[in-house]
C-alpha cells in the first residue's frame, strides 16, 4: 500500500507543470475567467487579469474621446492653414479626411486594447504599460489645450 501511494506520488509530480505560461489576454479563456488579480501577493508583474477594475474602462474611453477631439481640432486647424506634422496621417489627410479620422480611431483603440491587456507588465523592466496608459490620456490633454491655444490665437 505505501509502495502504491509512493507511484501515485511520483507520477503526479512527473507531469509536465500545467501552469508554465501565463494565459494570454486574446485567449478564449480569458473571457470566462474571474481573475481580477495575481494569485500571489509577490506576483503584481508580468501577470494577466480576466476582470478589470472600472478605473481602465474609464481611463480607455477618455483617451479614446481625446483622440476624436484631437481628430477634429486637427481637421479645424488644418482648414484654418496649419499643417500635418506627422507625414503618416497627412498622406491619409491628402486622400481622404474621413480616412484620417477612421484610422486615428483604430490605431488609438488598438493601442489602448493592448495597453490595458498588459497593464500590470512592465515595459524596458521600469515602467507598467498601465502607467503608460495615463501618460497617454495626460499627453492626449496637454495636445487638446495646445490645440484649443492655436484655435483662440
Amino acid at each position: 500500500m505505501v509502495a502504491a501511494a509512493i507511484t501515485m506520488t511520483q507520477d503526479r509530480r512527473a507531469r509536465a507543470e500545467r501552469r508554465y505560461g501565463a494565459t494570454s489576454p486574446f485567449s478564449r479563456f480569458a473571457w470566462q475567467g474571474r481573475r481580477g488579480g495575481s494569485r500571489r501577493g509577490q506576483d503584481t508583474t508580468n501577470s494577466y487579469v480576466d476582470l478589470y477594475e472600472a478605473r481602465w474602462f474609464y481611463v480607455a474611453v477618455a483617451v479614446l474621446l481625446l483622440s476624436c477631439t484631437d481628430a477634429m481640432l486637427t481637421l479645424n486647424l488644418l482648414h484654418l492653414g496649419a499643417y500635418e506634422v506627422n507625414p503618416f496621417m497627412a498622406w491619409l489627410l491628402s486622400i481622404n479626411a474621413n480616412l484620417f479620422f477612421f484610422t486615428k480611431l483604430v490605431l488609438t483603440a488598438g493601442g489602448v486594447v493592448v495597453l490595458v491587456a498588459y497593464k500590470n507588465f512592465r515595459l524596458f523592466n521600469c515602467l507598467k504599460a498601465g502607467h503608460v496608459l495615463y501618460a497617454v490620456l495626460v499627453g492626449y490633454a496637454l495636445l487638446i489645450k495646445y490645440e484649443l491655444m492655436l484655435l483662440s490665437a
